[in-house]
């Protein structure tokens, strides 16, 4: 059973003030959730478990802390059925997660700051966060908070006025980030949330703002992207990947068969694999729209013959199973009992524990590159070049809406070929 409690994070022995955190403790595993208070020791009163009167604003503090533990007590309470198939990482990001979408739904009184008579990018953006929280387009929802708080991260903490967001400011963010041995393609992520930002509140008559304001387009900031390696391996290391001995229903055994199934079913992404329903299959063919996409302008459909080689992967999961159920057990336990935003923090522990067993079946491979879900992506793109398959065919596989996403992929393809044929001019 997890447990939690308020302390003083003492671990750093030489600081004068320490975080005050949630501790959990789950399966012998403790994990700490900051909750942005520093106190000496002399502020905290470890029995009561509470701010010290001397400490600035200490009513207010309290009731924030009590507030926040009330949350983090109702998800252990909530999810007390399934603790058992949790780690002490999973209830922390759900607790986060409850403490995240609480602090969103605090009421914004006015949507303009009257304060400096302009509009604040984190003020602003929360109302812009629970449209797309409510629309449960959760993963947008997320981008944009992380790229608020990256921004705030910059800016020392401090919450700015949207118009202080210039072609200049982003200029030196960009020195800024580079200068620490960041890539371009990481900044660009969030630049493009921010930049969703500032559209919508140009559109927004309560906002101030108007498009002499914009920092980004045609005669201001570019937002730049890099190139990134693409790390396609040989079909060989599939092969291996395929006779790797699991101890049936193991959680190698699970997940190397997503794993195969990501590579068979042209790079299906795991997203799509968690959320796939026994109704997705029909007279061996599988039929599902992409969830990354689904609403997009370019809807992606699917229509796939289920290959020889992963018919026994499908035959294992669906049986004994109805068709609303899911195929593959990364949700099923909380499917039908959760709501979907907290089936889809669920989700992204479960991804992220997948990727980390990815990493293990890999090494037992003897795979020196880091294995994931790309890996069988480009993979399954490269062989297909490889074998002779147009470019445009290989794309509509993989699910791509544009030409210039399939491109992409085979920069490093096109490398080789050229060397090959700089090989026989020199033999």
């Amino acid at each position: 059973m997890a447990s939690i409690t308020l302390m003083l994070d003492k671990r750093n022995k030489t600081a004068k003030k320490f975080p005050l955190v949630i501790r959990i403790y789950h399966k012998r595993i403790p994990k700490n959730i900051q909750l942005g208070y520093k106190l000496e020791s002399s502020q905290w009163n470890e029995k009561a478990k509470q701010i010290k009167s001397p400490f600035p604003n200490s009513k207010r503090a309290n009731h924030d802390i009590s507030s926040k533990m009330t949350v983090a007590s109702g998800i252990i309470s909530e999810y007390s059925t399934t603790l058992k198939d949790l780690t002490a990482y999973e209830i922390a990001d759900l607790i986060e997660a409850a403490l995240k979408k609480k602090n969103n739904e605090k009421s914004i009184n006015n949507d303009r700051v009257l304060n400096r008579g302009g509009t604040y990018l984190e003020l602003y953006s929360k109302k812009i966060i629970n449209r797309y929280y409510n629309a449960k387009r959760f993963g947008t929802a997320d981008a944009l908070h992380n790229a608020v708080v990256f921004i705030k991260k910059y800016t020392g903490g401090n919450d700015i006025l949207l118009s202080e967001i210039n072609e200049l400011f982003l200029e030196d963010l960009e020195s800024h980030y580079l200068g620490q041995g960041n890539s371009l393609n990481g900044l660009g992520v969030h630049l493009r949330s921010i930049r969703r930002i500032y559209n919508l509140a140009i559109k927004d008559s309560q906002t101030e703002l108007t498009l002499e304001h914009y920092p980004f387009g045609k005669n201001g900031y570019s937002i730049k992207q890099q190139r990134t390696k693409k790390k396609a391996v040989s079909l060989e290391v599939i092969k291996d990947i395929e006779v790797l001995k699991y101890p049936k229903d193991s959680a190698l055994w699970h997940h190397k068969n997503y794993f195969l199934v990501n590579f068979y079913m042209r790079g299906m992404n795991f997203m799509d694999m968690a959320y796939l329903s026994v109704d997705a299959i029909n007279n061996g063919r599988l039929q599902y729209k992409r969830r990354k996409t689904k609403r997009g302008n370019n809807v992606k459909e699917f229509d796939i013959l289920i290959p020889e080689k992963v018919k026994p992967i499908f035959d294992h999961y669906c049986k004994n199973k109805s068709r609303e159920d899911l195929v593959f057990p990364i949700l099923e336990d909380v499917m039908k009992t959760e709501s979907e935003d907290r089936v889809y923090e669920v989700y992204k522990n479960r991804r992220r524990n997948h990727i980390r067993r990815l990493g293990t079946i890999g090494k037992n491979v003897g795979l020196e590159t880091k294995l994931t879900s790309y890996v069988a992506r480009h993979t399954f793109a490269t062989a297909g070049l490889h074998k002779g398959i147009f470019k445009a065919q290989i794309g509509d596989m993989l699910g791509h809406t544009n030409y210039y996403t399939t491109e992409s992929y085979f920069a490093d393809f096109e490398n080789v070929v050229l060397d090959e044929a700089a090989n026989k001019i020199f033999s």
